[in-house]
């Protein structure tokens, strides 16, 4: 027919159901914190704190950022259909993260949530083998960001390697020995200034070079490798809890002196290349804010822990180590999946909840933040407890899981899309 036009629709970005299943797993984790947080409240009968930590801590790390991360990453590996062997990976890991959900609760580090949580190690590896293959077809579009996420696969694998050994630790009767702690530490060190650390750089790089933003290869390069080299050697400060002598403080503090310079040389490539924002907009822009901002403190705090007397107070003070740990998952991490996935219009806004949702998860996060590093201040300078400090802890927490509701609901995967030809 003379003069008409056909519609070809395209499909919704690779990625987008992963990540609203991704967002529901980070719902869970925090409900799971809110009854951690409510458990120095009040008494719930039958709750056992460290079988949930377990739970909270398993489907946050498993089922957010990692299914998470691997979500936002799909649509700039993929033009459209995700392959059916990445899809059975994916299935898998939620299988595992539901498994150990319900499994940790109920018979804590033990049998089958064992299973479960080893099981979730060998679909991992998986997704090293087939992600791999495909940045190797993307390298030339992506040079930088592949150059950080193979990196970040290699060192998720070394971060396993220590829960290989923790089984037979355990059945050696170790289990209180100094040997765990340290098999334990190895796991979460690698994983949060591992892989963690360098998948999220290396989401923020692949969408920059997406975007077609010029970069300095020199200098984004030398800031990679005084980053990495400054892994494992900080290290240090997780065994040094146990192991408390001359040398291993100053093994951090090398470490944590390599990683300084690595800040500042982060800092030297933004203002040099002229890093703008001018192409986020809304709240895409402000998430990803949050997170550069939190990424910079992070490593700011690591800087000043270089010094033994701060380096002992980091890792003995509770408080300090929760604070830290949530600056670097919920406001590294977390904010950064998010601006990405709504910059690149993986999910959409349906109506004014999903912003305010977003607006008190952000206070919640930040809040949260406060009354856990001040009390560890105090701590700190031997003042004691604030005055209601659980119950403001457990109040301010709540907007966690209530902000993460109100955006699942107001959001929706985007429409496809008309295109007249």
């Amino acid at each position: 027919m003379t003069g008409s036009h056909s519609l070809r629709y395209i499909d919704e970005p690779p990625g987008s159901g992963w990540f609203q299943i991704a967002l529901v797993n980070f719902l869970v984790a925090a409900t799971i914190g809110v009854l951690l947080r409510f458990a120095f409240v009040a008494e719930i009968p039958g709750f056992h704190f460290r079988k949930f930590m377990y739970a909270h801590s398993h489907v946050a790390m498993l089922g957010w950022l990692f299914q998470g991360f691997f979500a936002v990453l799909l649509p700039k590996l993929f033009v459209s259909r995700i392959p059916n062997g990445i899809q059975r990976l994916f299935w898998l890991s939620q299988f595992m993260v539901l498994g150990m959900a319900i499994a940790f609760p109920i018979v804590g580090y033990t049998s089958w949530a064992i299973l479960f949580a080893a099981g979730h190690v060998v679909v991992s590896y998986g997704f090293v083998y087939v992600i791999w293959k495909a940045l190797g077809v993307r390298r030339y579009d992506f040079l930088l960001g592949v150059l950080f996420i193979r990196t970040a696969l290699i060192l998720m694998v070394i971060s396993t390697l220590s829960l290989l050994a923790i089984g037979p630790i355990m059945a050696s009767g170790l289990r209180d020995h100094e040997i765990f702690y340290w098999a334990v530490q190895w796991f979460l060190h690698f994983q949060f200034n591992g892989w963690f650390l360098f998948m999220a750089l290396g989401l923020w790089f692949v969408q920059m070079e997406s975007d077609g933003i010029s970069l300095s290869v020199t200098r984004v390069r030398t800031f990679f490798w005084w980053l990495l080299g400054s892994t494992p050697l900080t290290f240090a400060l997780a065994i040094a809890w146990s192991n408390p002598n001359r040398f291993v403080f100053a093994v951090n503090s090398f470490g944590i002196l390599v990683q300084t310079i690595a800040l500042i040389l982060f800092v030297r490539f933004l203002i040099l290349d002229k890093i703008q924002l001018k192409d986020w907009t809304g709240w895409s822009k402000r998430l990803l804010v949050i997170a550069l901002v939190s990424f910079l403190g992070k490593l700011c705090i690591q800087g000043l822990v270089i010094l033994p007397a701060v380096a002992e107070m980091a890792y003995t003070l509770r408080n300090y180590v929760i604070g830290f740990i949530h600056l670097i998952t919920l406001g590294s991490l977390t904010m950064l999946m998010l601006s990405l996935a709504i910059r690149n219009q993986m999910i959409s806004f349906r109506n004014a909840i999903a912003p305010a949702g977003l607006i008190i998860l952000v206070f919640g996060f930040l809040g949260s933040e406060f009354l856990l590093f001040l009390q560890g201040t105090m701590f700190w300078l031997s003042f004691g407890f604030m005055p209601w400090y659980h119950e403001m802890l457990f109040v301010i927490s709540i907007g966690l899981p209530v902000g993460i509701s109100l955006f699942l609901f107001g959001i929706s995967r985007p429409a496809l899309k008309a295109r007249v030809e």
